[in-house]
Parts: C-alpha cells; sequence; structure tokens
C-alpha cells in the first residue's frame, strides 16, 4: 500500500499543473455548495424568526357580530371582548399566554417640537412584544409589571414614528397633550405578520385606559403545550360563546384566523429556496468533478506508454486501477479539504459584513458539511472509476504500440 501511495504521489507531483488545476475546480466546488447552503440555512432561520408568530401557534381573536340568534338575543349583536374575560381565560387551563391589544387610531401625537405624527396609540400589556416576537433597539426596554401597576406614562415607539419625529429613547413626545417617556425602540419590520407596529406607540394598557375608555380590538393566545390549533380555537369560541352569550357555532361573532396552513406553506418555500441553492451549488462542483475526470482521461493517454510497460512487466489491472482512482481521490480530498477552509473564511467575512437584514447571517451546520462530503465522495468516485477502468483495461501490445 505504501509503494502504492508513493507512486501515486510522484505521478501527480510529475503533473503539477493539472493536479493544481483538478484542485482548484474542487475547491472551488465545495466553497460554492458549503457557502450557498449557508446562505441558504441564514435566510431560513431569519425569514421563519420573521413569520414566527404564525409559526409558533399564535392565535389572533378579533371579536366582531354575531350572525345567528341566541337564547333570545338578536343576530347582528356587536361582541365586545371585556378585560375581564381576557383575565378569565389566562386560567382557564387551555391557554399559556393571552395579551389584549387597545387601539386608538385617531390620537394626538406630537413631539417636543411640536410637530404631528400620524400614528396609532396602542394599549399593550408585557407580554405583547414577546408573543409578536418583535425586537427592541439595542437600550430599550420592554413594560414592566410594576408599568403596568402603576400606570405609569411611559412608550416604547414603532421604528418608523421614532424616524419621523427624530425621537431617541429617553426622550419625550405628548398623547393627547399629556408628556411620556420613550424607554424603548422597536427594530424595524422586514417580513412577517404586522399590524403596522412600525408606526404605533405603544403605552401600558392601563395607562391606555385611563384616557380611553375603551375595550380591546384584539386578544393574542398562545396554546398549552401539546394542544392542537385547531382544538385550541375550539376551546376559545366555547369559553368566549358561554361568558359573552352567542351560539358556539357561531364562526362570526369572534373571528379566529387560521395562520397554520400558511405557516406550513411559508416552510416549504423557504426549505425549497435553500435546497434550490445547495443545488446549484452541488451543479458548481459537478463541473468541478468533469475536470478532475478530464485530466484523468487525458493522463490516461499521455501514459498509455507507461501503462503497456507495467502490463507487460507483471501488473495487474487491479493495481493500475487502484492507482488511478486513488490519484483521482487524493485530487479530490485535497481540493475538499481547500475548500471547506475557504468556506469557513468567506462565511466568516460575510458574517462580518453589513448585508441586507433579509438575507439573515450565513450558518455553516453539520449537514451542509455532511452534504458537501456526500456529494464530493460520489462526485469524485465518478470522476476517478471510467478513466481507471479505462486505464486498467489496456492491453500490453495496444499500449506499447500507442505513441509516445
Amino acid at each position: 500500500m505504501s509503494s502504492l501511495l508513493q507512486q501515486t504521489w510522484q505521478t501527480l507531483m510529475a503533473h503539477r499543473m493539472k493536479s493544481v488545476l483538478a484542485i482548484i475546480a474542487i475547491a472551488w466546488g465545495v466553497i460554492s455548495v458549503v457557502v450557498l447552503i449557508a446562505l441558504g440555512e441564514g435566510f431560513y432561520r431569519h425569514q421563519t424568526q420573521s413569520f414566527s408568530f404564525m409559526i409558533n401557534n399564535v392565535q389572533v381573536v378579533f371579536p366582531s357580530s354575531t350572525s345567528k340568534p341566541w337564547q333570545g338575543l338578536a343576530s347582528r349583536r356587536q361582541i365586545d371582548i371585556p378585560q375581564e374575560k381576557v383575565d378569565m381565560i389566562k386560567q382557564s387551563g387551555f391557554v399559556q399566554q393571552a395579551s389584549s391589544v387597545y387601539a386608538k387610531w385617531d390620537a394626538n401625537i406630537t413631539n417636543l417640537k411640536g410637530q404631528n405624527l400620524s400614528s396609532t396609540v396602542s394599549g399593550i400589556d408585557t407580554s405583547y412584544f414577546p408573543l409578536m416576537q418583535r425586537k427592541l433597539q439595542s437600550g430599550s426596554r420592554n413594560l414592566s409589571p410594576s408599568d403596568m401597576d402603576n400606570h405609569t406614562r411611559v412608550a416604547v415607539l414603532g421604528d418608523q414614528i421614532a424616524q419621523m419625529g427624530g425621537i431617541q429613547i429617553g426622550d419625550r413626545l405628548k398623547v393627547n397633550g399629556i408628556p411620556f417617556l420613550v424607554i424603548g425602540i422597536t427594530v424595524g419590520e422586514d417580513t412577517g405578520i404586522s399590524f403596522g407596529d412600525s408606526r404605533t406607540v405603544f403605552i401600558p394598557q392601563t395607562t391606555y385606559r385611563d384616557l380611553w375608555d375603551a375595550k380591546p380590538w384584539m386578544v393574542l393566545m398562545k396554546p398549552r403545550d401539546g394542544m392542537d390549533a385547531p382544538s385550541f380555537r375550539q376551546n376559545i369560541v366555547n369559553f368566549f360563546a358561554k361568558q359573552l352569550h352567542f351560539d358556539p357555532s357561531d364562526k362570526d361573532a369572534v373571528e379566529l384566523p387560521d395562520f397554520s396552513e400558511g405557516a406550513a406553506v411559508i416552510r416549504g418555500i423557504l426549505r425549497g429556496i435553500q435546497i434550490f441553492l445547495g443545488a446549484s451549488g452541488a451543479m458548481t462542483m459537478a463541473v468541478g468533478a468533469l475536470g478532475v475526470a478530464n485530466i484523468m482521461f487525458l493522463s490516461v493517454t499521455e501514459r498509455t506508454r507507461e501503462i503497456g510497460v507495467r502490463l507487460a512487466i507483471g501488473a495487474t489491472q487491479k493495481s493500475i486501477l487502484s492507482q488511478f482512482i486513488l490519484e483521482g481521490l487524493i485530487l479530490v480530498a485535497v481540493g475538499t479539504a481547500l475548500g471547506l477552509m475557504f468556506s469557513y473564511a468567506v462565511v466568516s467575512v460575510l458574517s462580518s459584513m453589513a448585508l441586507p437584514e433579509w438575507i439573515g447571517l450565513p450558518v455553516i451546520t453539520p449537514d451542509s458539511i455532511a452534504w458537501s462530503l456526500l456529494v464530493t465522495l460520489v462526485l469524485a468516485l465518478m470522476a476517478s472509476y471510467f478513466p481507471a477502468r479505462r486505464a486498467s483495461r489496456l492491453t500490453p501490445v495496444i499500449a506499447l504500440s500507442a505513441r509516445a
């Protein structure tokens, strides 16, 4: 075996230029596969996070109006969800979290310069941002339980309204002439479900109810672990039907949009994009493997007389086959190792660059390494075997009669 390795190494060194070109071709293919899969994984993770509101089974409940009479009550009756009913459903056993949301679309909002800002005021509790998967900018803080208990006049601003008003964390703005301290600003929304949060002023819902006598315009709920979405929605309807007196079969009394199918479609699309990127890289690697095969075929042609001499002095077809396969595998192994090293370097550089946020940060995963190695191994065997088989099947007479 050692003599075979030594002979293979000497042959590769005798054809340095061809060997280097083959290694570069394979390395470039590996870089393409790993980097494209890393970009695809980063894109998938970022977009999944953006749509996590849908994917994490958060249910939105909108109060509406009845379409059926019920126990002497007429149809077309407006349904409101009082805060105490939201507090009750939190104790129902099938709800992990519930967050009521109040909204005032025509509030008078100004910055300290007196500039009127076109914005919505929302009254929320501490669980709104976690349920909606909204991130806050550095230096921000979420509304706290003490803000709720003390009816504190603090606000978290959507990024667009903060930019429009030139407002920073620690500044003040006025809501209906009442000053509020800005304690946070949301990170910009680029994708996902949105209720106009980027142009909204968020204040504690207790403070909101001090300013306006209103009921929640929507409620966000997350089921307890292990409960499927259809059962969760039915439990919500049954609970509110009993508490607010409407027919449990009335689908119009409260609206519960079903995001689960859309979430599955989105996940499928994102995975499809990721697979497409990986396949594109694999095609590039296939081109590199063809380069290796071409170089190996040329090597067989140039070394025909050498093969004839070896066969004439007793070399077996198996030894000829083994040497050429080993040459191809060594070229591919070196190219793969270099490709992986450069892939990590490229991904590190990309991660440090200011890429568009929607792309996400590229991530090299063990799966991407495994797939690239698998594709490389298959292509390497194919690229090496056929030239090696051709070489091993030469007869000494034909090989020795070939032109030098």
